[in-house]
């Protein structure tokens, strides 16, 4: 009999989150201020907890498919990861486009991907920033 996830109550104080994991039970972690929070997440193992800044993203707006999302981007990082640990914040990017265009949504589509392009190259800036490096 499997039981429905439960979602997480963190607990926010002095640059650190109180969470609740499956196989440490409460543990207190370093919360970096970038990091939205993590009310909407569930209760999961210390190895899964990650910190994720805010989306940043770009779509076209096409006259065949409306709103047309091309790219979205965030600051992560998970610590506690067994595999590979993110000791340093990295930047968790998503490009994905899959459109027939005509030439107008063509030209907003090659628009999109420039802006994705320069937010991307910000995002990054901020990246080295939090990670102490120089860009």
């Amino acid at each position: 009999m499997s039981t429905a996830p439960r979602k997480q109550s963190p607990r926010y104080r002095d640059r650190v989150v109180v969470l609740d994991t499956l196989d440490s039970g409460e543990v207190t972690v370093p919360e970096p201020a970038w990091c939205v929070g993590h009310d909407d997440d569930t209760v999961g193992y210390l190895a899964d907890i990650t910190h994720n800044g805010a989306t940043t993203t770009v779509a076209a707006v096409t006259a065949r498919y409306g709103h047309l999302p091309v790219m979205d981007a965030r600051i992560t990082q998970a610590p506690h990861g067994q595999q590979q640990p993110e000791l340093l914040p990295l930047l968790a990017i998503r490009v994905d486009v899959d459109a027939t265009v005509d030439l107008e949504d063509g030209r907003h589509l090659t628009q999109a991907l420039r802006a994705a392009a320069v937010r991307i190259d910000r995002a990054l800036d901020e990246v080295a920033r939090l990670r102490g490096e120089r860009r």
